[in-house]
């Protein structure tokens, strides 16, 4: 009995095609069954700021508002170590700007405007990862404001995909 070396090459192509779309599907299902942080980089996190929504732009709507309440807090530990660092300032700037992105993006949900949620969310997340590279070359390697872009960072991208998910 001989195996055709085609058939073998086939059948593992089949499987992998299979498992791939096995792999949608369980997201597909987790994402029916009230679970919208399927879509995030970071799912866990995501679950823990969302608290149990279903909803996807209920979800997003509590998300963007966990992300203010952190970009606040931030803001305020910021204040505090501009004079220390120089590089803060453009943190706090940026802490600023993503924050007026935030409010924007909280109103794009309420207007079913899904184009401009995802602008506002973008931009949001680029003044975090501004924020992060401004801070990379500071010599205290455990800088709060760093670590703080980096969460903030993750949650913004969380938001980016649950906007994905928003209803319009």
């Amino acid at each position: 009995m001989s195996i055709n070396p085609h058939m073998n090459f086939l059948g593992t192509i089949f499987l992998l095609l299979l498992l791939a779309a096995s792999s949608q599907s369980a997201a597909a299902l987790k994402l029916s069954l009230g679970d919208p942080c399927t879509v995030a980089d970071f799912p866990g996190l995501c679950r823990g700021t969302i608290k149990g929504q279903t909803n996807v732009n209920a979800a997003t709507d509590v998300a963007i508002r966990e992300l203010m309440k952190r970009t606040r807090h931030a803001r305020d530990i910021a204040k505090k170590e501009v004079k220390r660092d120089g590089k803060v300032a453009t943190c706090l700037s940026n802490f600023n700007s993503a924050f007026d992105n935030l409010e924007k993006a909280l109103n794009n949900i309420k207007e079913n405007d899904g184009f401009s949620l995802n602008i506002n969310l973008s931009a949001a997340l680029t003044d975090y990862d501004t924020c992060s590279e401004t801070m990379k070359g500071t010599l205290e390697i455990n800088n709060v404001v760093y670590k703080s872009a980096g969460v903030l960072y993750q949650m913004a991208d969380n938001c980016l995909a649950l906007s994905t998910l928003v209803k319009q």
